[in-house]
């Protein structure tokens, strides 16, 4: 008899690890990035939540049940999904919530580099059993990139700006997959060296960039635009060299939105 409850025990625990490892069928995004990979790997008809900072293609039906921070839990569970996506933004308590209540979670942190960001849209798809689809996406973009990077010339060096921040101003690291950007169009990184993307303006204006970037912030934009016209001895301006990236794509992006930012920011800069 003993024996008998022994393996009907296993037997229970077996059949639990096999629902737990399927795929999941109704997925929570609480990384906007994450959720635009979903539409990549054809899955977005899994997606029942996301945050209201979520820009993928069409959300329409889907529940918003988060800001960037926070994330209203009753609305998340009523949705009975298989899987809730998180990041760093997510908060340590919903996070630990989500747990006791028996909910599968993910953790995706920030992506260091466009290698890592390949690496984590292949984690996300053997999770959801599309690894096949994510492999092609990932060797077709990184042929693309290499076809798109091959004939910038080795010799020159420009000197990079990206701003993504105005009050404080704030730039791109080399140690983040933005300063990849930088890296692959043969430029050097304005930052380089700082730990943070804190800088001041006129850090800025002594180093005297080449080329400067402004990812996009609402009417702050063009503002921001009109504040670096203003300095006209700066090299960029002089040479008509400040450009506007979607920061849609360009701080968030996917595999192959990262390689779309790419190609502009080398036409920007070299044709």
């Amino acid at each position: 008899m003993i024996l008998k409850r022994f393996f009907f025990t296993i037997g229970l625990f077996s059949l639990f690890l096999l629902l737990s490892a399927q795929a999941p069928q109704r997925i929570v995004s609480l990384v906007p990035s994450i959720t635009k990979q979903l539409y990549d790997l054809d899955i977005q008809n899994r997606i029942v939540g996301c945050t209201s900072y979520c820009k993928a293609k069409d959300l329409q039906g889907v529940e918003v049940v988060a800001s960037a921070i926070q994330v209203n839990i009753e609305k998340t569970l009523m949705l009975k999904p298989d899987l809730v996506i998180i990041s760093s933004l997510t908060n340590s308590k919903t996070v630990e919530t989500f747990k006791k209540m028996g909910l599968r979670t993910i953790y995706f942190n920030t992506p260091k580099s466009f290698d890592d960001l390949c690496n984590q849209f292949i984690r996300l798809a053997d999770v959801c059993d599309k690894r096949e689809n994510a492999e092609l996406i990932v060797r077709e973009q990184k042929q693309r990139l290499n076809n798109i990077i091959s004939d910038i010339p080795k010799s020159v060096k420009p000197l990079i700006f990206i701003q993504i921040g105005s009050n404080p101003l704030w730039t791109v690291i080399d140690d983040s997959f933005m300063g990849d950007y930088i890296r692959l169009l043969g430029g050097v990184n304005l930052a380089a060296g700082l730990k943070s993307g804190s800088i001041n303006r006129e850090r800025v204006l002594l180093k005297n960039p080449d080329v400067i970037f402004i990812t996009s912030m609402g009417v702050v934009t063009e503002q921001e635009k009109l504040v670096w016209l203003n300095y006209k001895s700066l090299k960029a301006i002089k040479n008509n060299k400040i450009f506007v990236l979607d920061a849609n794509k360009s701080n968030a992006p996917t595999v192959t939105e990262f390689v779309d930012v790419l190609k502009q920011m080398k036409e920007d800069m070299y044709d």
